[in-house]
C-alpha cells in the first residue's frame, strides 16, 4: 500500500492523463468507478486501470455540445480522451443540493466533499468523493477516514 497524494497525482500524470479512456464502469452496488486507458509507446499498447472504491458520492457534469464528442452521442470508433485527472487531499469542490421546490428543503441537507476530479474530451466533467484509490498495483486507502468507520466493508 502506498501513501501520499504527491504519488496518486504523479501516476495519474504519467499513466492516466491524456490517455485513450477504453472503457468507464460506474457499479453503484460495489461503491466503485473503474477507468480502463490505453496509450501507444513505441508501437506497444499499454494498459492501466484506475479503480475509485469506497466511492460516498459521484456528480457528473456535461458540457453543452460545442461540436465535440459526447459520452452519450458517439460511434463506436470514436475515441474518448481522459484529458485531466487529480487528487486533491482537502477536497476539490464542495457539491450541495439546492431544492427548487419550497416543500422539498430537506434535500438541501445533502453534500459532498469532493476529492477527485476527472474530464474526458476536454468537456465532461466527473467530481468524486472516495476513500481509495488503486492505480494498476498501488492502492491508496483511507484518504478521508478509516475504511472501517465507513458502511463499505471489503
Amino acid at each position: 500500500m502506498s501513501s501520499g497524494p504527491n504519488r496518486i497525482n504523479t501516476l495519474f500524470a504519467e499513466k492516466a492523463e491524456y490517455w485513450d479512456l477504453d472503457d468507464l464502469q460506474i457499479d453503484y452496488l460495489n461503491e466503485s468507478i473503474t477507468l480502463k486507458l490505453l496509450s501507444c509507446h513505441k508501437q506497444q499498447i499499454k494498459r492501466t486501470y484506475i479503480f475509485i472504491k469506497e466511492v460516498m458520492s459521484f456528480f457528473v457534469y456535461q458540457e453543452p455540445n460545442v461540436g465535440t464528442i459526447r459520452l452519450n452521442d458517439r460511434s463506436f470508433t470514436d475515441a474518448n480522451l481522459l484529458s485531466e485527472i487529480s487528487y486533491h487531499k482537502n477536497g476539490f469542490g464542495h457539491i450541495k443540493i439546492e431544492s427548487l421546490e419550497s416543500d422539498l428543503k430537506e434535500i438541501e441537507k445533502l453534500h459532498a466533499k469532493t476529492n477527485f476530479y476527472f474530464q474526458v474530451n476536454n468537456k465532461d466533467s466527473f467530481f468524486i468523493e472516495a476513500n481509495s484509490v488503486q492505480i494498476n498495483d498501488e492502492r491508496f486507502v483511507n484518504l478521508f477516514a478509516d475504511s472501517r468507520t465507513l458502511k463499505y466493508c471489503e
